[in-house]
C-alpha cells in the first residue's frame, strides 16, 4: 500500500515523511495531512506521537468552535479532559486510551496531548483545518499528577494535586 498506488481511490492515512508543523520534544504533530473539505465546511487530518513524559498536567486547551477527533494507532496513553466552559482542575477527568480506541471531543471541550503509558504512542487525529491557527486557546492550570489507570475503559477523576 503507498500514497501513489491508492490515489485513483482516495488518500492513504498514514504518518508523513515530510517536516513535522510542530516539534516541541514530548510530542511531534503534523497538520492538514489529508484533505477532509468534501465532507463540508475544511475538515482535516493531523497525525501526532506523543512521548513518554512526566504524568503532570500544567497546561490545557480547547477549541471553541472545532470538534476534534483523536484516533489511537498505537501505544496507550492517558487523555485527560474537561467540560466546555471555564477551566476547572478540581473536575477534569483522565481516561485510558489504547490503539483502536478513539473519542470526538465537543467543541470547547478542555484536553492536552494525551501522556503515553508505554514508550510512544500515536494518534490519527480529524479537526478543522484552521483549528491551530485561529481556533486554539491555552491555559496554564495548577500542577497535577496524574494517576495510571488500574484497568481499561475507567477514568479518573480530579487528577491528584
Amino acid at each position: 500500500l503507498s500514497t501513489e498506488a491508492f490515489a485513483p481511490f482516495g488518500t492513504l492515512l498514514s504518518q508523513p515523511t515530510c517536516a513535522p508543523s510542530l516539534e516541541r520534544g514530548d510530542i511531534t504533530f503534523w497538520n492538514s495531512t489529508a484533505d477532509l473539505s468534501g465532507l463540508a465546511s475544511s475538515g482535516v487530518t493531523g497525525h501526532l506521537i506523543v512521548r513518554r513524559r512526566e504524568l503532570t498536567l500544567t497546561r490545557i486547551e480547547r477549541h471553541l468552535h472545532t470538534p476534534e477527533a483523536f484516533i489511537a494507532t498505537t501505544g496507550r496513553s492517558l487523555m485527560v479532559v474537561g467540560a466546555p466552559g471555564e477551566v476547572d482542575p478540581e473536575h477534569l477527568c483522565a481516561f485510558e486510551i489504547s490503539a483502536g480506541q478513539a473519542v470526538l471531543l465537543r467543541p470547547g471541550a478542555w484536553h492536552w496531548a494525551p501522556y503515553p503509558l508505554s514508550e510512544a504512542a500515536t494518534f490519527l487525529l480529524i479537526l478543522r483545518a484552521e483549528t491551530s491557527e485561529h481556533d486554539i486557546e491555552m491555559r496554564d492550570v495548577p500542577a497535577h499528577r496524574l494517576e495510571p489507570l488500574a484497568h481499561e475503559g475507567s477514568s479518573s477523576h480530579g487528577p491528584s494535586p
